[in-house]
């Protein structure tokens, strides 16, 4: 089969066991991204049943924290239907708002565990951004990139050949140029879930801190919250090791279109 592939297309043999290879790590590495956010999942759900001894909903925590740390322009709101299904909860660096789920897990209104943990944890990043840290600035304003640029990786590399193959009989002007386009998609999508890490590590840091320092959580409570931050922060590794598969999947098929296009 592989013997086959790389006499019809004349692409070295070598180059299609590595593409073959790494596509199905990235098949891997998907379901294993998938496991982390059900980890997520059952860990938000579970926290979200927890009532907390302080008794605030997510507004309520975020609302307090802003206020005690002189950020109080941020806005805090409960996200829409549309909102709520892209982004979940969020920080919008642009707009200067906090954004907590309403529906779907939601924690805007609840007096919860998982509530006041994420409603804090968002206000931290927002603090970080309001004090100057180009980090968490740069990834909140590539989010967008980073939620969709997988999505739109294979559609744009599958519609440029198509193109290629049905207008100019050809596989090479079109296909490359979408080619180069998912390579700007896969490097900014890169950036986002690099940044994902430290960023998010550094928000629930500062986010722990102030559930102390503000009294919003026990030490019983304490534990459960980094439990879920913990799970976060798994999806996000898991995320990361997906973009670098697939950016040697892209870099391969680069590879691949010039040992074609040689010949």
């Amino acid at each position: 089969m592989v013997e086959q592939f790389s006499v019809e297309y004349a692409v070295p043999e070598a180059l299609v066991i590595a593409y073959l290879v790494v596509s199905a790590l990235v098949v891997i590495m998907g379901i294993v991204a998938l496991v982390m956010r059900l980890l997520v999942f059952f860990r938000y759900t579970k926290a979200n049943h927890t009532p907390i001894e302080c008794n605030m909903t997510g507004i309520e925590a975020a609302r307090y924290v802003l206020d005690e740390s002189g950020l109080e322009h941020v806005k805090v709101k409960k996200a829409g239907f549309i909102r709520e299904g892209i982004f979940g909860n969020y920080y919008n660096v642009l707009t200067k708002t906090i954004y907590l789920r309403s529906w779907m897990g939601k924690i805007d209104k609840k007096r919860s565990v998982t509530s006041v943990a994420l409603g804090v944890q968002k206000a931290a990043l927002a603090k970080l951004c309001e004090e100057g840290d180009e980090r968490t600035k740069l990834r909140g304003r590539l989010s967008l990139i980073g939620i969709f640029g997988p999505l739109l990786f294979l559609p744009v590399l599958l519609g440029g050949a198509a193109i290629d193959f049905f207008l100019f009989k050809d596989t090479s002007v079109v296909s490359m140029i979408a080619l180069a386009l998912d390579g700007l998609i896969l490097i900014a999508g890169f950036v986002v879930t690099y940044l994902n890490i430290p960023v998010e590590k550094q928000a629930n840091a500062l986010a722990l801190q102030m559930l102390r320092q503000y009294g919003l959580a026990t030490e019983d409570e304490i534990p459960v919250i980094e439990k879920v931050y913990e799970a976060y922060i798994l999806q996000y590794i898991a995320d990361f090791i997906l973009e670098i598969l697939r950016m040697i999947q892209w870099i391969l098929e680069i590879a691949m279109s010039a040992s074609k296009k040689n010949d």
